[in-house]
């Protein structure tokens, strides 16, 4: 009994922590975009995102937009763009 409670306090401690998942999905990001393929986050820098079917969709080449995507009637993802966010 003493063994199994060992070694789930020993994988605990182990597990990576937030700050490693934040690095993980940041080097995703950086390699998506040089890939050239953009990418969709919320920022707090734009409070607007944090919650609800708002997002920041980034592209390559630097230019940003907060767009809606919301599911539509027939399940298809609807994309629409709401406003620049930066001019290249």
């Amino acid at each position: 009994m003493f063994k199994a409670y060992d070694d789930v306090r020993r994988n605990l401690q182990r597990r990576p922590n937030a700050a490693h998942y934040r690095r993980r999905r940041r080097l995703g990001a950086q390699q998506m975009l040089k890939a050239g393929v953009p990418i969709y986050y919320r920022s707090e820098d734009y409070p607007e995102t944090m919650s609800g079917v708002l997002f920041v969709k980034e592209y390559p080449n630097g230019a940003k937009f907060i767009i809606r995507k919301e599911l539509i009637d027939d399940l298809r993802l609807l994309k629409e763009q709401v406003r620049l966010l930066n001019a290249i």
